[in-house]
């Protein structure tokens, strides 16, 4: 599927540049880990049955909130993703999945870790704060991308609150970037 995407898309891009964009992301991913574990933030990966649960109902209540955009993007004649499109245009898959991993670490570090050890004694308002920042982090144009990235701001607090393990925030944050970037190439490759 990755050359056929690749091909339709004529990319000019070598495998020198995408091995770089990937080498950054790891280095910057590696520093990240090795601070967070100084710090005590992170301890190891690891994951439950509640945990798993959680993720479900996270990715559930994520979808939910991505079809409401969805409908919002149709009624205001958004273009569905269209910067993830963009990007998929220049850069390789590959590349552009390690950043997306990359990124939900770090974003969950930030925005459910942190925020919520600063704000440990009150839950709700960890929840308001971290799904705000994270919202306002995305910058979205639109009612539809805010709608969207308040539903997944929310969820993702949520998931960590109730369950107190970043490993599950993390999961459900990767999990979502690496299901937007499937249904985004499923669309380019397969247009109506």
């Amino acid at each position: 599927m990755t050359t056929l995407y690749n091909n339709q898309t004529g990319l000019t891009f070598t495998n020198l540049e995408s091995l770089g964009i990937i080498a950054v992301n790891l280095i910057i991913f590696y520093i990240t880990y090795l601070w967070a574990k100084s710090e005590g933030m992170i301890h190891n990966f690891s994951l439950n049955r509640k945990d798993i649960k959680a993720i479900i109902w996270g990715f559930a209540i994520i979808f939910l909130m991505g079809l409401i955009g969805s409908n919002l993007m149709l009624l205001t004649h958004t273009n569905y993703h269209a910067e993830l499109q963009k990007t998929l245009t220049t850069i390789p898959i590959l590349p552009v999945a390690i950043g997306m991993i990359t990124t939900a670490v770090l974003q969950e570090i930030l925005f459910r870790k942190w925020i919520f050890t600063w704000l440990a004694p009150y839950s709700k308002t960890a929840v308001l704060v971290s799904t705000g920042l994270f919202c306002l982090f995305h910058m979205p144009t639109n009612l539809a991308y805010l709608t969207l990235y308040i539903g997944m701001g929310l969820a993702l607090s949520m998931v960590y609150q109730k369950r107190e393990n970043l490993s599950a925030s993390i999961t459900l944050h990767v999990l979502w970037n690496l299901y937007t970037l499937g249904a985004t190439i499923l669309v380019m490759t397969n247009p109506m």
